[in-house]
């Protein structure tokens, strides 16, 4: 850690749910740059300088090309420092299993903090990972083992799938989306996140630009208002993906500044979004 620069306004950290556990209010997602093949040195770069800035929180997936390569060769002695988390898009255990051995040795440690199951869309989903024999059975049975130290699930096709998932079992951590556009459509901010929040189960914001969409539209007025709507959820962490250190630290110097936003500025912000909120969801259709 010393060889880093400690950020001269650090970002507040959040607590996860009922856990207990701790981390920075703005994590950086394995998509974007760290899921491109190819660029390493650049993801590097990136991933060192969220370090630099203050960012404790790491999200990553086997689904991924090379996220958990990038991650594991970056953070090296660092990371006991941070808080990791994975993800397995398998939905048996045995597959589940394999998965997690793979991102261990690609991530270079002996465990995550967090082993989540990976986009669950439907009503099939939460059955087959749910069964005897599924996905489930290998994040309990790698929870005990020690390899895992949190179980989640991610979605953001159905906010009803989350909702059941957390119905059939006591998730440490949901990760969905929330940025303005959700309200118009099948909304994760009125229906698993409220239900998150009342079982204790932490919420990791994620899509917080609609996968860059919203940044593509000519009115965007850059990261602080989008940064602000997602932090101003009932969020542990919002997850940023990014394609340069530019972005990084715009999305940073917007978490440093955050005040949550007022009911009357969210609004506005979800009323800007309407005319293109159909195709700003397109992680919905």
């Amino acid at each position: 850690w010393n060889a880093l620069r400690r950020p001269s306004v650090p970002i507040s950290s959040r607590v996860l749910g009922k856990t207990g556990m701790e981390a920075s209010m703005l994590g950086l997602g394995g998509n974007r740059l760290l899921a491109t093949p190819g660029r390493l040195d650049d993801a590097r770069a990136l991933i060192h300088r969220a370090l630099e800035l203050g960012i404790t929180y790491f999200d990553t997936a086997r689904l991924y090309p090379e996220s958990e390569v990038y991650l594991g060769r970056a953070l090296g002695a660092r990371r006991d420092g941070v808080f990791l988390a994975t993800k397995t898009h398998a939905r048996d255990a045995r597959g589940a299993a394999a998965h997690l051995h793979e991102s261990l040795e690609r991530l270079r440690t002996d465990h995550v903090d967090l082993w989540q199951l990976h986009d669950l869309r439907s009503q099939d989903d939460v059955e087959q990972v749910c069964a005897p024999g599924g996905a489930l059975e290998a994040l309990r049975a790698a929870q005990r083992a020690g390899k895992c130290r949190l179980l989640g699930v991610t979605g953001h096709r159905a906010p009803d799938v989350i909702q059941q998932c957390m119905a059939r079992f006591d998730f440490d951590v949901i990760l969905v989306p929330t940025n303005p556009a959700e309200p118009h459509f099948r909304s994760f901010l009125d229906s698993a996140v409220p239900d998150a929040v009342r079982m204790g189960v932490a919420v990791v914001g994620m899509y917080l630009y609609c996968g860059g969409r919203i940044a593509a539209l000519p009115h965007f007025e850059g990261a602080t208002p989008y940064v602000h709507f997602a932090l101003s959820q009932n969020v542990s962490v919002a997850l940023v993906g990014c394609d340069s250190v530019q972005q990084l630290e715009d999305n940073v110097e917007a978490a440093r500044r955050f005040v949550p936003m007022s009911d009357a500025d969210q609004r506005a912000l979800v009323e800007r979004l309407e005319p293109d909120a159909h195709s700003l969801m397109y992680y919905k259709h």
